[in-house]
């Protein structure tokens, strides 16, 4: 019989109660059910697959594409009590074969395993060993050739389920369309399904959408009066840090952070902005992803991102404390030039994507038919650099190769140093006794850090010279020599990406592209880029509604807080007249130019007052023009 999950709720999270959904999702899992959980982000997903893990005898098994969420969520338990290891590119050999070895010996409730990893020859080896309590999928919407993150190395999920036939699946996800939610189910071979939905509304989230010739002007009025923490988001890392300092210069503290900062620098940044040292973090979409800060009050898209779905995370990190706040997009149509170029380039020529499986092949040092699920160091701007790449069309083509399954990306992962024993606590005894100038240091590590006969732990080296008062340098070598010696396993940080090769290296000359699927994707780009442009340009209508039609979601009343709703509200103009009005006038226009009194007469129907003034919106929302002789001209 499974524990009482309230107990667990309570002993581990200190919480007396569920959040919504989240109680309905675990029992349903405990009594053996497949489930689609779809949750905002601040959702509190993780929960649904923790407390089944502990209520339940045996191990979760959970997959996920982010190594950085993962090795937060690791550290979090295991500061609870509860034993959990993960695995992923960039480990070593030995840790990753010690994680399965606990795992098979049940002596963990919990392992962490990106994608890539389930395919490999050592994690298929032990799988049949494993006595799995349920497989939880994060960030599902990847298996979805209809997402807008689709990843190759999902597809192989479903191929898991064969070895544990009677283990419920959970899959996790944040947003999800109609179709996509009907493909996870699929791909992932869903037996007894159900699907858990909460509400994409978010009611204490004002949305606003606005024009404007001059965004950075803008951008310091709004962050002038919204008061609190924020979030800017901008497309590329150099306007992070332009944005910034235009910020500061206007007495708004404000600080950058992009994905090619180093990890010293980017945990500092953090830090500061979830103390609330800084107030505004400009940053690239690097920044938010299992972040847990509650009182953001703004997130503004100083440039849009290519999809709904990006959006829609992306500004649901504003007001998780359930308090008012704002998600506000600042556009003009630069915005629209921008995303058409994104449309136009989507695909690379097949000659741009052998030459730069080459360039790679070459980089790395892989000769033909070797790097079978291997995975190497890599640095996207060495590349670039070295060959005379395009870093834009390198990257489209890297992406390409990952979609065909010849190579795995991961991003820039920061991997402290860690440490374990590889002898029992009496030869490391005895060892001591023989080489004295070695005993310092190993009383050191016993007394810092638990569990360093169980499994790999984090340390620092220079708080460990602090403590023996020697140099870093010292540390370094001492570990080292005790490594090489066999007393423990020692693994320097490092912070690197990496290419995983899932297939052995081919001639470039053989790679086969399938087209169609490359026109299948441009395909799905550019309807999520229409998508969005449609929302910041065209929608006359309330933007919760918006939003939530995409997701399939019905929103019976308008939100009444929205840039569109408070226009409506602080004039009277109902939204059913606001539309009809703003219909027959772009009706008009779409033919030819017309006077504003010929316009007013031919909608004499309506109040003349309303008229007027919803020409007023249409014009300061650029739909139409006026010029000096009150000709009013169609815009979009």
């Amino acid at each position: 019989m499974p524990t009482d999950t309230h107990k667990i709720l309570k002993e581990y999270w200190g919480y007396d109660s569920f959040r919504p959904l989240q109680e309905e999702i675990i029992n349903s899992v405990i009594e053996g059910n497949d489930i689609l959980a779809l949750m905002p982000t601040g959702g509190g997903k993780s929960i649904t697959f923790q407390v089944p893990a502990l209520a339940l005898d045996g191990m979760c098994l959970v997959i996920s594409p982010l190594i950085a969420l993962m090795k937060d969520q690791v550290d979090n338990l295991r500061a609870k009590g509860i034993a959990a290891m993960a695995i992923y590119s960039g480990m070593s050999y030995y840790e990753i074969q010690k994680a399965l070895e606990l795992a098979v010996e049940g002596k963990l409730k919990l392992l962490y395993c990106s994608p890539e990893r389930l395919e490999t020859e050592t994690f298929l080896s032990k799988a049949p060993m494993l006595r799995l309590n349920l497989i939880a999928v994060d960030e599902s919407h990847c298996i979805s050739e209809w997402g807008y993150d689709f990843r190759p190395s999902y597809l192989k999920i479903a191929a898991i389920r064969e070895y544990f036939p009677d283990t419920p699946l959970l899959a996790l996800t944040a947003t999800a369309t109609n179709d996509v939610k009907t493909d996870i189910q699929q791909k992932l071979n869903f037996k007894k399904g159900k699907v858990f939905q909460k509400s994409f509304e978010r009611e204490n989230l004002i949305y606003a959408v606005l024009n404007e010739e001059s965004k950075k002007n803008r951008l310091i009025t709004l962050l002038t009066k919204i008061k609190g923490s924020g979030i800017v988001y901008t497309r590329t890392r150099r306007s992070t840090k332009e944005l910034s300092e235009l910020l500061n210069h206007n007495h708004i503290k404000a600080d950058f952070y992009h994905g090619g900062l180093i990890n010293k620098d980017r945990s500092e940044k953090q830090k500061n902005w979830k103390t609330g040292q800084t107030r505004i973090m400009v940053a690239t979409n690097a920044f938010g992803m299992g972040i847990d800060k509650a009182d953001v009050r703004s997130v503004i898209h100083f440039d849009l991102p290519e999809s709904m779905e990006a959006y829609y995370q992306e500004a649901g990190r504003a007001g998780r404390d359930l308090h008012k706040s704002y998600a506000i997009a600042i556009v003009n149509n630069n915005d629209i030039t921008i995303l058409e170029e994104r449309i136009a380039k989507a695909i690379p020529t097949r000659k741009d994507i052998l030459h730069t499986y080459q360039c790679l092949a070459n980089y790395l040092q892989i000769p033909e038919g070797s790097g079978l699920q291997q995975t190497f160091d890599f640095n996207m701007s060495q590349l670039c650099k070295t060959y005379n790449l395009n870093a834009a069309n390198a990257y489209d083509c890297l992406k390409t190769l990952e979609r065909e399954g010849f190579i795995e990306l991961i991003d820039d992962v920061f991997l402290p140093s860690r440490i374990m024993f590889k002898v029992t606590y009496q030869e490391l005894y005895e060892y001591q006794l023989s080489e004295s100038k070695m005993e310092p240091l190993i009383k050191t590590l016993l007394r810092s850090y638990e569990g360093l006969f169980d499994y790999f732990v984090k340390i620092n080296e220079s708080d460990v010279a602090k403590r023996i008062n020697i140099s870093r340098d010292i540390v370094i070598k001492q570990l080292d020599y005790l490594s090489k010696t066999g007393i423990l396993d020692y693994q320097a940080s490092n912070e690197k990406s990496h290419v995983f090769f899932p297939v052995e290296r081919v001639n470039a000359l053989n790679l086969i592209i399938d087209q169609k699927a490359l026109e299948k994707r441009k395909s799905i780009l550019e309807n999520k880029i229409r998508s969005i442009l449609n929302y910041a340009f065209k929608i006359n209508g309330c933007r919760s509604k918006a939003l939530l039609g995409y997701f399939g979601e019905k929103l019976a009343e308008k939100c009444g807080h929205c840039d569109y709703c408070l226009k409506v509200h602080h004039t009277g103009i109902s939204d059913d007249e606001y539309q009809k009005v703003s219909n027959i006038v772009q009706n008009l226009l779409n033919v030819d130019s017309w006077h504003i009194d010929k316009v007013i007469e031919t909608l004499k129907a309506y109040r003349k007052e309303h008229v007027v003034k919803i020409i007023r919106w249409m014009i300061d929302d650029k739909i139409i023009s006026i010029n000096k002789d009150d000709q009013l001209s169609i815009l979009k």
